[in-house]
């Protein structure tokens, strides 16, 4: 209309601003009035229409469209390419996304094939992406920055250390250059596989390099050490950091005191961010309280959780539910029931841990209705509970001598996809023996371990007990002896009940050589107390 005739790049234009709306129908169109007014498609315009076609996930048609770019002459470049690899890769046809650049021979550059490593590693084939890494250095394409964190978070995440160190090394030789951020994400991958020491050196060797470390570098090598134990290594470099501490810095080095139950050195630590003019936040308050949980000083604990809602924080589901628990487990119900309510009037939302704790401490308290009354609220409410929280229940059952509500429930776990582990196994096959049930609490150990789900000393400790009470000494021999020899010692309550019975004459010559051994062996290991079934 104004006299200006368009050409190609025009219609490359307004077919590309079509596809990026999905109207990839209307780019198609401008497309043929292309044609029909003598205009020859060029690269880009392949481009944007493999682009447009991947996008809506026609890649057959995608595919046909790289195709037809040889037939009208064109060459594909490393656009066309790395459009068609990405397409592939996100619908996961990572064969043909190999094949496509294996054909080139390696021309189509290192941001293809981090597109495919990467698209690799985040499906769990690691060991094709480690592969296909080395063929393109065999190939002459020199690896980037991009790649190397690629696949170095996927060796990490299923735990391939050598390789880990491998690429790490390769990095280090080929002097690749790192920006701050990427420093940190490669060197928190590192640490939290447990590769400190590597990571110290990369720190170290990149300080020579002129690049100078933050707080966040510094926190995840802190992190690293306080992950492997290493306090004091984790103290000293807290202590010389070149640049100033943050709150994260202080939580990091809280929560490893914290873990390791070295509560004074974290409260110290605690104390020492008000001198430094840094103000706690929500985690480091919570990582206070649950440490001084873990070290037994729940009051204390509980001084810290309303001194945090004094400064004007919010604790979150974290901090009530460490407390609700902490109350349960020391029989301080109805505290803990204050607590959760308190959460509602907070709007603070329960998680699957919270109801767990409370249900446990329901029915610990023998309180077994309003327990099946919150684990079905739970459900109801569109969390899904978890195997804790199973066999929290079931343990209630059984303690409150309802065991076909234990075993409708305990069905209803397996039906829902969450298998019972040997917790669950043996708080049934104590609800089977207190009901004089032993065949079927047999039954359920044969499947227990059919299952692949090994007994631990407490099972075997557990039916060895039923077998005693109700005078099955052949069977409770059996148990004593697969017992000990997987390595397991009996419990106080296994060796008052051998001793009992042997004062009162009942082991005599009918009990087998092994219940007998575990008599007169004064000095045979006794473990702890089961956990509660």
């Amino acid at each position: 209309m104004l006299g200006i005739k368009p050409d190609i790049y025009a219609f490359n234009i307004v077919i590309n601003c079509y596809c990026c709306l999905n109207r990839l129908d209307i780019g198609l169109s401008v497309l043929g009035n292309a044609l029909k007014l003598g205009y020859l498609p060029d690269c880009v315009t392949f481009n944007i229409l493999i682009r447009g076609l991947c996008d809506e996930g026609l890649l057959g048609r995608a595919r046909q469209v790289f195709d037809e770019m040889f037939l009208v002459g064109l060459e594909p470049d490393i656009v066309s390419y790395g459009t068609l690899v990405n397409g592939l890769c996100k619908m996961g046809n990572f064969n043909d996304a190999i094949t496509l650049i294996q054909k080139i021979d390696g021309s189509c550059g290192v941001v293809v094939y981090s597109t495919i490593v990467d698209a690799l590693c985040k499906n769990r084939q690691v060991g094709r992406a480690w592969s296909l890494f080395w063929e393109m250095i065999e190939k002459g394409v020199v690896p980037n920055l991009v790649i190397y964190i690629c696949l170095m978070q996927g060796l990490c995440r299923f735990e391939l250390r050598e390789e880990a160190i491998q690429l790490l090394n390769d990095m280090l030789v080929r002097n690749v250059l790192i920006d701050l951020q990427s420093f940190n994400v490669l060197v928190s991958t590192l640490c939290k596989q447990g590769l400190v020491n590597e990571s110290q050196y990369f720190l170290d060797f990149t300080v020579e390099r002129g690049m100078m470390p933050d707080a966040a570098s510094y926190n995840a090598l802190i992190n690293g050490y306080c992950l492997i134990h290493r306090l004091d290594d984790a103290k000293s470099l807290f202590d010389v950091m070149s640049c100033a501490r943050d709150v994260v810095s202080y939580n990091v080095m809280i929560n490893g005191y914290c873990k390791n139950k070295e509560i004074n050195e974290a409260l110290g630590l605690f104390k020492d961010m008000s001198r430094q003019n840094i103000n706690p936040n929500v985690v480091t308050y919570t990582t206070i309280i649950r440490g001084l949980c873990l070290a037994e000083k729940l009051e204390d604990a509980l001084v810290v959780f309303y001194k945090m809602q004094d400064c004007g924080l919010a604790a979150n589901v974290v901090t009530y539910s460490t407390l609700i628990d902490t109350l349960c487990k020391n029989g301080r119900l109805s505290e803990a029931l204050a607590l959760f309510k308190m959460m509602d009037d907070a709007k603070v939302t329960p998680d699957v841990f919270t109801y767990t704790s409370i249900i446990d401490g329901l029915c610990k308290a023998e309180e077994i209705d309003a327990a099946y009354g919150l684990f079905l609220e739970l459900s109801a409410g569109g969390l899904q509970p978890n195997v804790c929280t199973y066999t929290a229940m079931i343990g209630g059952f059984c303690r409150n001598r309802k065991l076909n509500e234990a075993k409708k429930l305990f069905l209803k776990m397996k039906e829902d996809g969450c298998p019972p582990n040997v917790h669950t196994y043996t708080i049934m096959i104590n609800g089977y023996c207190r009901h004089g049930e032993l065949n079927k609490a047999n039954e359920l150990l044969l499947k227990m371990q059919e299952s692949g789900c090994l007994a631990d000393g407490c099972t075997y400790n557990t039916i060895t007990q039923g077998c005693l009470l109700h005078n099955e000494m052949s069977e409770a021999n059996q148990y004593l002896k697969d017992l000990r020899n997987n390595g397991f010692s009996v419990d106080a309550y296994t060796k008052a009940l051998l001793l009992r019975f042997q004062t009162c004459g009942q082991l005599g010559h009918s009990s087998p050589e092994v219940a007998q051994s575990f008599v007169q062996d004064q000095y045979h290991g006794v473990s702890d107390k089961c956990y509660d079934v």
